[in-house]
């Protein structure tokens, strides 16, 4: 029984610190090119087992990658708390991933 609390809580654990910052999709073989696949939202072929970091894309600031099962595992910029005094910078969309994530920025505390 402990055994098994000691498993969820470090489940939880892993789980809370992740930030839900990766995603994977499954099934996305492109339909024309063969051992690529396909990103729709995008519009993005991807080489299998090639990762690609698309700039340039309004709100999209994201590492995509094809497995060479068709799975693409899209990273984006992981979440972050916002402590007292402090401030996010914008999205530089024109950078690559993770450059183009926000930045925390704090003023001095005494």
């Amino acid at each position: 029984m402990f055994q098994r609390f000691v498993l969820l809580v470090v489940i939880v654990f892993v789980g809370s610190t992740t930030g839900f910052s990766t995603q994977y999709r499954g099934n996305t073989r492109h339909p024309t090119l063969p051992e690529h696949c396909y990103y729709e939202e995008l519009e993005m072929s991807i080489a299998l087992n090639a990762t690609n970091y698309p700039v340039d894309y309004d709100s999209y600031c994201v590492k995509v990658h094809c497995r060479d099962d068709y799975v693409l595992v899209i990273r984006h910029c992981d979440r972050m708390q916002l402590p007292n005094g402090c401030s996010f910078t914008s999205n530089d969309y024109a950078q690559p991933y993770p450059d183009c994530c926000a930045r925390l920025v704090c003023s001095n505390r005494p």
